[in-house]
Order: C-alpha cells, then sequence, then structure tokens
C-alpha cells in the first residue's frame, strides 16, 4: 500500500490536536495577561491623575464608598455568574435567563438595603458627607443587577479574546469618564458621577456581547434551585473571602501608625496585583474548562499534570526574580518615607506563592462542582490571620506580624490540598517540587543580585527584619 498506515496516521493527527490546544491555551493565556496588565497600567495611570486633580480627603471618602460597595456585592453573591459556567444547562437561555432574573433582584434588595443603612453608616464613621452620597450611590446596586450574563457565557465558553478586548475597551471608556470629570468639576461629584456613568455604559455594553434579543425576566424552577444550591456555598466562599482578604486592612487600621499603614498599603497593593492575575486566569481558563471536560479524578489529573507543570516552574521562576529586586524597585519608585515597603513587599510576595497554588485549586474544585472546599479553605486562613495576628504583632511587631500571612496562605492552601485529594485530583507532590524549586531560587536569584552589586544580597534582608517600624 501506497498510504500511510492506520498506525502512524493516528499519532499525527493526536498530536496535531495536542499542539493545536496548547496553541490555543497559551493565545488564550496572552489575551488574560495582556488585558488585565493593561487594564492595570490604567488604573495606576488614573489614580495618579486623580491624586494631582483631587484633595486626599476626596479619595479617601471614594475608597470608603468602594469597599462598602465591594462589601455589599461580595456578601450577598449567591453565585449567579458561577452556576452559569459551572452547570451543563448554563448556555440554555431558560437557565440563564432565571440567573439573571435572580440577579435583578439581588440588586434591587441590596439597593434597598444601602438606603436603610445610610443613616446607621454614616454615624459609624461620623461622615456627615455619607449621608448625602450613599443614597447616590446606592442605585449602582440596580445597574449591576440587570447586567446581562453574557459575561458569564462568554467565560463558560472559553471566548476569552472577546471578554479580554470588552473588558480593556470599558477600562479605557471609564478612565476617560472619570478624568474628563475631574477636569471639569475637581469635586467628590467627579467621582460619584464617574462611577455611576461607567456602571450604567458597561451594563448597556454587556447586551451586545451575545444577541441581546435572547434576554427576558423567566423563572425555571428547575434551574432557580441548582443556582440556589450551588449558590450556597458560594455566598459562604465569598462571605469569608471578604473577610479574609479584608482582616489585616481593618486590623492594622488601628493597630499600627497610619502612615505605616499607608507604607504597608503600598507593598500589598503590589502583591494582591499578581495574586489577582492567577485568580483571574483561574476563573476564566480552568474553571471552565475543567466544568465543560466529562473527565474527572486521576483522568482529570493525568491530562492537565504535565502543562501545570510547567506553568508553574514557569511561575517559579518569575516570582523568584521579581522577590530579588522587589526592594529596589520600592527605593526606586518612592521616596525614602516609603522604604519600609522595601522589606514588607518581597515577604507578602513568598505568601503570594502560596495563593497561587491556591488559586489554581480553587478553580479546579470549582469546575467540578465542589465550592464547598474555597469555603472551608478561607475560612481557615481567616481563623489563622483572626487569632494569631494580633497576638504576634503586639508581641514581635509588624515585620514577625508579615509572616502570619505566608502561614495564612499556606494553611489555605493545605486546606485545599486535601480536599483535591479526596476527589483525586490532587497535585502534591507536583508541589512540592515546585515550592521547592522556588524557594531555591529566590535564594539564588537575590545571591546573584547581589553579585551583580544591584542589592545586598540575603544579608541585606537579614539585616531590614531587625529594623524596627512603629
Amino acid at each position: 500500500m501506497n498510504g500511510p498506515s492506520p498506525k502512524t496516521d493516528v499519532p499525527v493527527s493526536g498530536m496535531r490536536h495536542y499542539l493545536k490546544s496548547k496553541s490555543a491555551l497559551f493565545g488564550a493565556t496572552g489575551w488574560v495577561t495582556g488585558a488585565y496588565i493593561s487594564q492595570q497600567a490604567l488604573r495606576l495611570g488614573t489614580s495618579i491623575v486623580l491624586a494631582w486633580l483631587l484633595a486626599p480627603e476626596l479619595l479617601g471618602t471614594m475608597l470608603l464608598i468602594n469597599t462598602l460597595r465591594t462589601g455589599g456585592e461580595l456578601l450577598t453573591d449567591v453565585g449567579v455568574g458561577q452556576s452559569i459556567v459551572n452547570n451543563p444547562r448554563g448556555n440554555e437561555p431558560s437557565f440563564y435567563n432565571t440567573a439573571w432574573t435572580i440577579q435583578i433582584v439581588r440588586g434591587l434588595v441590596l439597593c434597598i438595603l444601602a438606603l436603610a443603612l445610610t443613616i446607621p453608616i454614616s454615624q459609624v464613621y461620623e461622615s456627615a458627607s455619607l449621608r448625602v452620597l450613599l443614597p447616590i450611590v446606592a442605585p449602582i446596586f440596580i445597574l449591576t443587577g440587570f447586567t446581562s450574563p453574557s459575561r458569564f457565557l462568554l467565560q463558560k465558553r472559553v471566548e476569552v479574546r472577546k471578554l479580554a478586548l470588552f473588558d480593556l475597551g470599558l477600562a479605557v471608556v471609564g478612565t476617560l469618564i472619570q478624568i474628563a470629570l475631574a477636569l471639569y468639576s475637581p469635586t467628590i461629584w467627579a467621582l460619584i458621577w464617574g462611577l455611576l456613568i461607567s456602571t450604567a455604559i458597561s451594563t448597556a455594553a454587556s447586551f451586545f456581547l451575545i444577541d441581546w434579543r435572547s434576554h427576558r425576566l423567566q423563572w425555571d424552577a428547575s434551574a432557580a434551585k441548582a443556582i440556589i444550591h450551588f449558590g450556597k456555598w458560594i455566598f459562604a466562599a465569598s462571605l469569608i473571602y471578604f473577610l479574609a482578604m479584608n482582616f489585616d486592612r481593618l486590623y492594622f487600621a488601628d493597630a499600627i501608625p497610619i502612615a505605616l499603614l499607608g507604607v504597608y498599603g503600598i507593598a500589598r497593593t503590589f502583591s494582591d496585583v499578581i495574586m489577582q492575575l492567577f485568580q483571574r486566569l483561574g476563573n476564566l481558563l480552568i474553571f471552565p474548562k475543567i466544568s465543560a471536560s466529562t473527565q474527572r479524578g486521576a483522568d482529570l489529573r493525568s491530562t492537565i499534570g504535565p502543562m501545570r507543570l510547567g506553568a508553574l516552574l514557569v511561575i517559579a521562576t518569575s516570582l523568584a526574580m521579581g522577590i530579588a529586586l522587589a526592594d529596589q524597585f520600592i527605593y526606586l519608585i518612592y521616596d525614602h518615607r516609603y522604604r519600609a515597603a522595601g522589606f514588607f513587599l518581597p515577604v507578602l510576595l513568598i505568601g503570594t506563592w502560596f495563593s497561587i497554588l491556591g488559586a489554581m485549586a480553587d478553580a479546579m474544585m470549582m469546575g467540578v462542582g465542589k465550592p464547598s472546599g474555597v469555603a472551608f479553605s478561607n475560612g481557615a486562613k481567616l481563623a489563622i490571620l483572626a487569632v494569631t495576628l494580633p497576638f504576634v504583632l503586639t508581641q514581635y511587631g509588624i515585620n514577625a506580624a508579615l509572616a502570619v500571612f505566608i502561614f495564612a496562605e499556606a494553611s489555605r492552601y493545605a486546606v485545599l490540598v486535601w480536599q483535591t485529594r479526596r476527589i483525586g485530583i490532587g497535585f502534591t507532590r507536583q508541589d512540592i517540587i515546585a515550592t521547592l524549586a522556588f524557594c531555591l531560587l529566590v535564594l539564588v536569584f537575590r545571591e546573584l543580585t547581589m553579585l551583580t552589586g544591584l542589592t545586598g544580597g540575603i544579608g541585606e534582608w537579614i539585616a531590614l527584619a531587625g529594623v524596627s517600624h512603629g
């Protein structure tokens, strides 16, 4: 026979499929990462411009309003979007329209609660301005409630390019609106109306990501039951996540000098950016991919294992280099008042390594429909922070207290390891190898930067650890 035999044809076809799937994954990762970095750059630029145009107390007031708004949304999260991505019926109009209806009702309830709590909140913070501003901001919950479920449908279909471009476009529009309003009226109203107008544009634009004619208020009893059943753990996870992510800010605000809190906030901001990038990658790539896959247990682990290990080694190398130069980055960008952040940032970035491992495990647990593991892991982190952080800070100072964050993130990840192993998708051995490589790379890169004259090596870190900040 002159043609290729079946034995040689099948492997070639399989290799082509493998290369095509890897290429698609790397392309999707590039879109998510590129869009995220661009958005963060826009936000940083916007914050710098607004800091020049507006008084600091206006930015502080808006920070409080945004924190309250985010808290309200997270503390009432019932997993509408995650249910669309996870459920096999998520693409059916009856399912996502039911989810949309639930989301609208939630937005209306949040608006009413915000109006009802205006006076108590303004009394707690002793702010007369909040009594005027909160009722103006409250309708934002209605706007976000009416946002099309199209974003979650694109996430389910892993159409990340379209979603990334959409998010980037909204970021550009929001930046232009915010700066234009601040130039026109350098008051708190520039920030308030900028937030409302940007949210309204985002809501309206979301209807054009899919056919807008498919949207309708609908109630499918079986879909509602599935959403509520899945969402009860999302609610618990979001509640605990909000507290776990903000406990340090809430506690430090009363426990350390306000100036030192500002320095800590700078270091925390940079470490959060890296953590949130990998959370986004997990939510947009790993979660929907696993949700759509029929593989589970050992089959799923063997399929994604090699690619996961390769990704972890790349992350370990990049993060280790970032940690080695983190203090010099702070010294270059900020003046001497923020020098303590040069020590804070490397420590927080070490904790970020465990956050990345946890983000991968989070996405896998969500993908197999087990959000309870996410709630338990965040609960472990919150418990450790609440019990350990006050004691260590009081007895040993803030430098030692930072080590609590590494321990808390590692403990959160340990709970997720236990959860993933129970359902046969654990990567304990792989993660041990990657973690050892990460620690070794941190030490090697730090010493190499000393040999090139960029840093003082590990000895400089040890010396900084003994400096008191008060």
